[in-house]
């Protein structure tokens, strides 16, 4: 009896060697890619390939750290588990793969890669269906029959929800000035950006400011947080046979009981519209009405008012009437919230923090508010007000430069591809990447690079650079759809407050500013912290 349970361990000791030399010889099988065409490239190991997520540091810093090694070079060759990636660290490729030849890089990852990333049951296939997890011709279904709700016409329609929100958050403020002490920025700005995206998305109060015990606000937080576990089972998913046991077994491994949640909370939305014909001109409304139409699913014309608005029209030509459905409405408000609340928020805490450690530029952007609320008769401005301030834009933008919510992006190749005055092929399925955060601190690109600096997005200093070298939204056709969206919930809580308001440093930062690994965005360790002062010329 002992000789067979002997033998019985020693099959089973054998069977997880043969398994772990195959899942070995699966991983490294590409590592010698970029040694064999003479491209500079660093070093990887298994099974992460260059970056160890498992680490406990965050993606975007151990990449940013890579570019700068490699910044004479226009590109490197790095290793995203087993596949190899050829980083790029020019801006004139950017060029090229994110619009120019756009259509070559489609995707962000690949649809096969996508469908191993959201293997599982029936809440991790919504998240299947969001714009950044999409691929091919159902990317560009989504993208051109949602493009519309994004126009100026519509963001005229969204400011009055933003604006009431704003009410809230200087009620907010003016408790913390009262107090006196310092606060965590993220923790008030966060509550203004859920309930600014829950009014206008979802049609509902997420009660951020005055219920502490509001689900939809808990919820919301830890959809972008990631345990270690998280990331393990996002890795485990790469491994052959995975993907299919967890399709078989319809498990949910991402966040199943917040996803149900959001997706309850938005189809009643939608059935209560349909049976009671309430509009509310929201984003759940515009989107349904998007569902409805038979459009030709080009760009509209409407907004091609500089580079940047030329290069993310994407022209697509349905074939037939689309095929989009409630889940679609689903997983498309549900990316916008969780990618806008925390983005958002993020933005305006740092934006906050920038001011309290740079008063002049401060004093410079609340006198610019004091006259657009002068030439508004003390009302709050409108809208073609608000989008005609130029150096409250700049800070958000000098903001976005300093502190990229996503710094890692990645394409995948859908045809092959010669990378332009070269002769590196790109094979289709091939990966390319950046870091946001690398471009936006090449003293190539910036007159500063180190320090915040709002003339960097002057008409001068933005007319001298390469615009590819700023990524903070991305650029082309597969750039954030919700930036005018986001940049107009900024503007308005930036003008709310510091019209009232003036931020002074606080104490609690942790500084130099470190990322926090267990977040997805490129948020910092500790949190921002700062005081608020009212001020004489405000008028709460």
């Amino acid at each position: 009896l002992q000789n067979n349970t002997l033998e019985m361990w020693l099959e089973i000791f054998l069977v997880f060697i043969t398994l772990f030399v195959l899942l070995y010889r699966h991983v490294t099988k590409s590592f010698g890619k970029w040694k064999s065409l003479g491209i500079p490239y660093t070093k990887p190991s298994f099974p992460m390939g260059t970056y160890n997520f498992l680490s406990g540091r965050h993606v975007d810093e151990m990449s940013a750290e890579d570019h700068k090694k490699y910044l004479d070079q226009g590109y490197f060759g790095t290793f995203l588990l087993g596949k190899p990636v050829l980083a790029i660290n020019d801006a004139n490729f950017l060029k090229h793969i994110e619009v120019k030849d756009f259509d070559h890089f489609v995707d962000r990852t690949g649809e096969a890669a996508n469908k191993k990333m959201f293997a599982g049951g029936d809440t991790d296939k919504i998240w299947a269906k969001q714009l950044s997890g999409i691929s091919g011709d159902g990317w560009k279904e989504v993208r051109s029959a949602f493009t519309p709700i994004f126009t100026s016409g519509k963001m005229k329609g969204m400011l009055k929800f933003i604006k009431h929100i704003a009410v809230d958050l200087n009620k907010e403020m003016e408790e913390k000035a009262k107090q006196g002490e310092e606060f965590e920025l993220k923790d008030v700005f966060g509550k203004f950006s859920l309930d600014a995206l829950a009014s206008s998305a979802f049609g509902v109060n997420a009660e951020s400011f005055t219920n502490k015990d509001s689900k939809f606000v808990r919820y919301a937080a830890t959809i972008f947080k990631h345990s270690k576990l998280d990331i393990a089972i996002i890795v485990a998913k790469f491994i052959p046979g995975v993907p299919q046991l967890l399709d078989t077994l319809k498990l949910n491994t991402f966040k199943a009981k917040e996803t149900k949640y959001f997706r309850d909370i938005i189809l009643q939305t939608i059935k209560n519209r349909k049976q009671t014909n309430e509009r509310k001109n929201d984003l759940v409304d515009l989107m349904l009405d998007c569902i409805k139409e038979d459009t030709a699913g080009n760009d509209e014309d409407e907004e091609e008012s500089d580079q940047y608005e030329k290069d993310m029209k994407l022209n697509h030509t349905r074939k037939g009437k689309h095929n989009l459905d409630e889940i679609s409405i689903v997983a498309t408000a549900m990316v916008l919230l969780v990618a806008g609340y925390d983005t958002t928020g993020m933005t305006l805490s740092f934006l906050s923090y920038e001011m309290s450690k740079n008063p002049e530029a401060q004093k410079k952007l609340q006198e610019e508010i004091d006259q657009a609320y002068e030439e508004a008769g003390g009302e709050f401005p409108d809208y073609n007000a608000i989008q005609s301030l130029p150096y409250l834009d700049m800070v958000i933008h000098e903001t976005l430069r300093i502190h990229s919510p996503v710094g890692y992006n990645t394409r995948s190749a859908t045809k092959d591809y010669v990378l332009p005055g070269t002769d590196i092929v790109i094979k289709k399925d091939d990966m390319v990447s950046w870091n946001a955060k690398s471009l936006h601190f090449d003293p190539k690109y910036w007159t500063n690079p180190t320090e915040f600096y709002p003339e960097h997005f002057s008409k001068q200093e933005k007319a001298n650079r390469n615009p590819y070298a700023y990524q903070a939204f991305g650029q082309g056709p597969r750039a954030c759809i919700g930036m005018r969206f986001a940049l107009l919930e900024a503007k308005v809580a930036v003008l709310s407050v510091l019209r009232n308001f003036s931020f002074k440093e606080g104490s609690k930062t942790q500084e130099p500013l470190v990322l926090d690994a267990d977040n997805q965005l490129g948020w910092v360790k500790g949190g921002l912290w700062a005081r608020v002062e009212p001020r004489e010329e405000g008028v709460y």
